[in-house]
């Protein structure tokens, strides 16, 4: 009989520091300060759940370009579908909230398929593109319809959304405001999605999707049938995206045409290319970095004595911070991530000392003083682990690109150094 190996004392660690951060500190920081003495405001939770739908939208479009190679464009108008009839469902007809974001699914899932038939003579940029027009053309047809979509009016789905059920303030004494209600609400169907996605991937059918992706024509020799297995991946992102379109319709409490342009679409690539393709860890990091990121201004720089970024660059920093992710991690946040667990694991024990000192004193500062300068302190008390390899790092991503640069194009018969040239273990792959 087959046995189940143990599980390790860092994987224990792991899990209950997050089982903290999500369910305890993210919506009761607040409400029991004496218990987190670092606040996480409201605001702040209403933000969590945003980076929850995020995620959501962001695994289904991983799916889709990450593991089976077609790129989209157009995850905003598989939003809008998902918003949009959980939305109309809820205000015009009265379904339970529940079953409205698995119908936005489903009906999102249904235009994918049928835009994947079409989309199978495409490839490339030239499928980008058809997706591209119908992220511009949704906005357009949900303000001409107003007598189903309400027009440019929107809807507003607040008195829809269901209250904290009695028995949380009846058996734990907890009075749960309507942002800390919807991130449990949001948290769980993120557990939900993750663990499907976790199953298709390690599956016969993410086995193809790779397959697909790698090359259509072994695919088709080792009896894939590229065709099927190319537009189930448009049916099962585009559902994804449909059901994180529920899910901003509640967290949201309003839609409206303008919510879903093509910006949307745009950063949710960007989400994936940055967390990691085929990366199901990359999509979470992805998320977290398209809510945070624009927010780092505001939340530590500021908070320096002497440091001053104006609200309103705050999106240009977001934009250096995506270069600078490109240049010296271009397997993404998931391959930085692995390779950082690697350099962890070998440390001497004389680091890993080091670090926890380190850590206490970032959050004995934190606690007495804020967040900023707990970091500072964090990072100057562990600078002699981190700084030299960091260091050596940046000076060979700097010396590639400036070859990359200033070299020559390459002869015929010769090609450029790459990320492929690095080792596979830093691709998102690797985790599988």
């Amino acid at each position: 009989m087959r046995r189940l190996a143990p599980l390790r004392t860092s994987t224990v660690v792991i899990f209950g520091v997050l089982a903290f951060f999500l369910l305890w500190w993210i919506p009761f920081s607040h409400v029991l300060p004496d218990v987190v003495p670092l606040r996480f405001a409201p605001y702040r939770t209403l933000e969590a759940s945003q980076v929850a739908v995020w995620v959501i939208v962001a695994v289904g479009l991983n799916i889709l370009t990450g593991f089976n190679g077609q790129i989209s464009l157009g995850h905003g108008a598989f939003v809008a579908i998902g918003a949009y009839t959980a939305a109309i469902l809820m205000v015009d007809h009265g379904w339970p909230f529940w079953t409205t974001i698995i119908a936005g699914g489903v009906l999102a899932g249904g235009v994918g398929f049928l835009v994947g038939v079409p989309a199978l003579r495409l490839t490339g940029p030239y499928l980008a593109m058809a997706t591209l027009g119908l992220a511009l053309a949704t906005p357009q047809v949900l303000s001409k319809y107003e007598g189903l979509t309400h027009g440019n009016q929107g809807i507003n789905v607040r008195p829809e959304v269901p209250p904290p059920p009695a028995f949380i303030k009846d058996w734990f004494g907890l009075s749960l405001s309507r942002d800390e209600w919807m991130w449990f609400l949001v948290l769980s169907i993120v557990l939900i999605m993750l663990v499907l996605a976790l199953n298709i991937v390690r599956s016969r059918i993410g086995r193809a999707f790779v397959a697909i992706r790698d090359s259509e024509i072994a695919a088709q020799a080792m009896g894939i049938s590229v065709p099927r297995y190319k537009t189930m991946a448009f049916a099962i992102s585009a559902f994804y995206a449909g059901v994180a379109g529920g899910t901003y319709a509640l967290v949201h409490e309003y839609i409206a045409p303008e919510n879903f342009n093509i910006t949307m679409s745009m950063n949710l690539l960007t989400t994936i290319v940055i967390g990691g393709l085929a990366s199901i860890l990359g999509s979470v990091l992805g998320a977290i970095g398209l809510v945070v990121v624009p927010e780092l201004p505001e939340l530590v720089f500021n908070r320096i004595p002497g440091v001053n970024i104006p609200v309103e660059l705050s999106w240009a920093f977001y934009g250096v911070v995506l270069i600078l992710i490109m240049i010296f991690a271009p397997y993404g946040l998931a391959g930085l991530f692995h390779r950082s667990v690697r350099w962890v694991s070998s440390w001497t024990l004389r680091s890993r000392a080091g670090i926890l000192v380190g850590l206490v004193v970032g959050v004995a500062t934190t606690m007495v003083v804020g967040f900023a300068l707990g970091l500072v302190a964090f990072l100057v008390t562990t600078a002699w682990v981190w700084a030299p390899p960091l260091v050596g790092v940046g000076a060979r991503g700097y010396s590639r690109w400036i070859g990359a640069l200033t070299s020559p194009l390459a002869s015929a018969g010769e090609t450029e150094a790459g990320p492929e040239d690095q080792s596979s273990q830093d691709h998102p792959d690797a985790e599988r």
